[in-house]
């Protein structure tokens, strides 16, 4: 491939290591020229949102990469993932909807759930990975493997590099594990009483 004739029009991962630099930015062009509701394979989303395939899908495999579909299986092999695809505008929802939003655990339940953590290079904890000051924060650690998954209690019994961000998870932990306490408690009282009365 010597010239921007010679690009594909869909690229794979072989077609894509033979590109040249120009022709990288060729391929960014065009695909910022597409409209929101094309569809984009895996090599073509990674090269839009400036990532890796890899990154892209540890992304997703911690609950914060874009949406995505998968062409159903015609093969007789389940083969389904193999063909992953992208929408153009839920790639640009993605990149902007997770700039400046932290992780909420809201129910009891989201504490037996494992999630992203970052992980700095001394081996303490710095926060959720939704605590990110950007998008590309977020894959950086990614692609960098700074990123482990642990449940919130797992965690808190780590060491931490930012004692604020520790502190807020501590009262969220505790708040929730205090309304559930509160919640079993009055239920027992609610059977004591049936149990009592015979009701």
């Amino acid at each position: 491939m010597n010239d921007s004739s010679d690009i594909p029009f869909r690229l794979t991962q072989v077609a894509q290591k033979r590109l040249t630099a120009d022709q990288l930015a060729e391929v960014r062009r065009r695909l910022e020229e597409r409209p929101e509701d094309a569809d984009f394979n895996a090599v073509e989303a990674a090269i839009y949102v400036g990532r890796s395939t890899k990154t892209l899908k540890r992304a997703i495999d911690a609950g914060v990469g874009p949406a995505r579909a998968k062409n159903p299986d015609v093969s007789g092999l389940y083969a389904t993932n193999r063909h992953t695809r992208y929408r153009k505008g839920d790639l640009d929802a993605w990149r902007s909807s997770l700039i400046g939003f932290a992780v909420e655990f809201k129910r009891f339940d989201d504490l037996t759930f494992d999630a992203p953590w970052i992980v700095t290079s001394a081996g303490k904890i710095w926060g959720h990975i939704l605590d990110a000051e950007s998008i590309d924060a977020v894959l950086r650690a990614l692609s960098d493997d700074e990123v482990v998954f642990a449940t919130l209690n797992e965690a808190l019994r780590e060491a931490w590099s930012d004692m604020s961000a520790r502190r807020a998870y501590e009262a969220v932990f505790d708040d929730l594990v205090g309304h559930e306490r509160a919640a079993i408690k009055a239920a027992g009282e609610r059977d004591a009483l049936h149990s009592e009365f015979g009701m």
